[in-house]
């Protein structure tokens, strides 16, 4: 069982895999996406992803949630799950909600799943945030 303590310090991604049916289907910022998430002994919790190539953007370039995403507020866990109440985002449907990972150890690192989500056509989705913690 994770925890909180082992949950506390600063994350660097290692990948981001979505999956389709149990089945991994690719990488929504690309296979180079970068980003990480910092949870604080405060309880305060800070989450950024990228695309790798978004760097290159041109001056000015106005980001969308394909291309960045940010978000921040604090966080609880409950169990095997840890929940990210969102207070501040780049995304706006999701502030005042929070954000339900399960964690799931590997190793020295992480994985976040978030929940099984089904679509009308009934095919279910999730996705695989794998972090490493970053060295002092």
């Amino acid at each position: 069982m994770v925890t909180r303590e082992d949950l506390i310090g600063s994350w660097e991604l290692v990948s981001w895999r979505g999956i389709k049916n149990g089945e991994p289907i690719g990488y929504p910022m690309g296979e180079d996406a970068l980003g990480q998430v910092i949870y604080t002994p405060e309880g305060r919790m800070s989450g950024f992803l990228m695309r790798n190539d978004f760097r290159n953007a041109p001056h000015g370039a106005n980001p969308d949630p394909n291309t960045s995403l940010a978000y921040g507020g604090t966080f609880r866990l409950e169990g095997d799950e840890v929940y990210h109440d969102v207070m501040y985002s780049t995304i706006a449907h999701w502030l005042g909600n929070p954000l339900i990972r399960k964690v799931v150890p590997n190793g020295a690192d992480i994985i976040l799943k978030t929940r099984p989500e089904t679509t009308g056509s009934g095919n279910v989705y999730e996705h695989h945030l794998h972090w490493r913690r970053v060295k002092k």
